[in-house]
């Protein structure tokens, strides 16, 4: 199946530790992702940033009608926002981008692969199905 993708949201605001925006994708699949930015290790003096994409687990996407749901429930754009601004976010890990050494760095990075970026959730999918 082709991967179709639906920018919902895009933050500053988030609970998400990182200084570049938080993008939030519905895909034709039924999943939310998110990715986002982040320090690439512990170490307090290392500043090099990965993207991280990340299944949502509180919520999913229903790409044709264009509607988010979160515990079987529909939920509005302006619930959806302020959950994501306000709450901390449970979500599984499926794939790391990158070695940046600036925010600027990781945001062209972002701009140029997005897609790339988004595709690489089927087939860590695939990979976590097969075995």
């Amino acid at each position: 199946m082709k991967i179709k993708e639906q920018l919902i949201y895009q933050s500053t605001c988030t609970c998400f530790h990182t200084k570049l925006p938080v993008y939030f994708y519905g895909l034709n699949n039924g999943k939310m992702v998110v990715l986002f930015a982040c320090n690439k290790t512990d170490f307090a003096f290392d500043t090099t940033l990965k993207w991280i994409l990340a299944e949502h687990e509180d919520f999913s996407y229903d790409y044709e009608s264009n509607t988010i749901f979160t515990n079987g429930s529909e939920v509005g754009m302006a619930e959806f926002m302020e959950l994501t601004d306000n709450l901390e976010q449970r979500v599984k890990i499926l794939a790391t981008f990158g070695n940046f050494l600036t925010n600027t760095e990781a945001q062209q990075y972002f701009n140029q692969n997005v897609y790339n970026m988004l595709v690489t959730q089927t087939q860590v999918q695939y990979e976590i199905d097969y075995y």
